[in-house]
């Protein structure tokens, strides 16, 4: 079992953080196999009635993923992908069954902004589970309709958990970068009715 830290957001809610075992960590090549994984274009999500482009390439595998009026397709899962979902059912829910990965160039100013993990499809009461590669990123954390964050590192290799019910009361970021001007590769394991 990997050792998870607690972190309290409020009275009621928080996250955990822990480190992927080494053995599952890819090297200097294999973050390259898999930086070279990224679609050519952007993901395009509906926000206030219209298209915009993700600042970041996405791409899920394994199973659909169900947001802001669009659905990510889902590749079929590679055999390094099956390994670091078996880890991650196995330490953390055994429901997890689908990764969506996101590339964040520093350099291109990548970010994710404000948002809760939708709902739709997914099993109830199961985390999210997210995976960082690359560069450093702070991964801010906001209560809903709420004032003020809590800023959790994204460490290579770290492993960020989030309760259902976190999700439901706190939004999640990666902010525009300051600074930041490498590369990182975020990987989100969730649970999904099939």
């Amino acid at each position: 079992m990997v050792p998870l830290r607690t972190i309290a957001l409020d009275e009621t809610h928080h996250v955990e953080v822990g480190a992927l075992p080494e053995a599952l960590v890819p090297d200097a090549a294999g973050f390259e196999a898999l930086w070279a994984l990224h679609p050519d274009a952007f993901h395009e999500i509906k926000m206030h009635g219209r298209l915009v482009r993700t600042p970041r390439w996405q791409q899920a595998y394994g199973a659909d993923y169900r947001y802001t009026g669009n659905t990510n397709r889902a590749l079929p899962l590679t055999p390094e992908m099956e390994v670091w979902l078996g880890w991650a059912r196995e330490t953390f829910d055994p429901r997890l069954n689908g990764l969506l990965f996101n590339w964040y160039d520093g350099a291109e100013g990548h970010y994710i902004g404000k948002h809760r993990d939708s709902d739709i499809n997914r099993i109830e009461g199961s985390p999210i589970v997210t995976i960082s590669f690359g560069e450093e990123r702070v991964f801010r954390m906001r209560p809903w309709r709420g004032k003020g964050f809590v800023d959790v590192p994204a460490v290579p290799a770290g492993v960020i958990v989030i309760p259902w019910d976190t999700n439901r009361a706190w939004t999640h970021e990666v902010p525009a970068p300051k600074g930041a001007r490498g590369r990182r590769i975020s990987i989100t394991l969730r649970g999904f009715y099939r």
